[in-house]
């Protein structure tokens, strides 16, 4: 029995919705948070690009997991 592709559908788009989320608060603490430090772990503007990146990578994997669906 395989996952069906309706399944994967969705969760292709939580995953574009998520990366999307998190690559939007990485711009917003690069451009309006930049000089804070955060919890100790660094400024703010570092976790920014951390959160850009891995949000981007979040959403191509949304986008292959979306293409995937389609065929399954």
């Amino acid at each position: 029995m395989g996952i069906s592709g309706t399944f994967l559908a969705y969760l292709g788009l939580v995953f574009n919705l998520a990366g999307g989320a998190g690559a939007l608060f990485g711009v917003y603490l690069i451009v309006f948070r930049s000089q804070t430090e955060i919890a100790n772990m660094g400024r703010a503007d570092s976790l920014g690009y951390l959160f850009v990146c891995v949000g981007l990578c979040i959403v191509a994997a949304g986008v292959l997991l979306a293409r995937y669906a389609r065929r399954a």
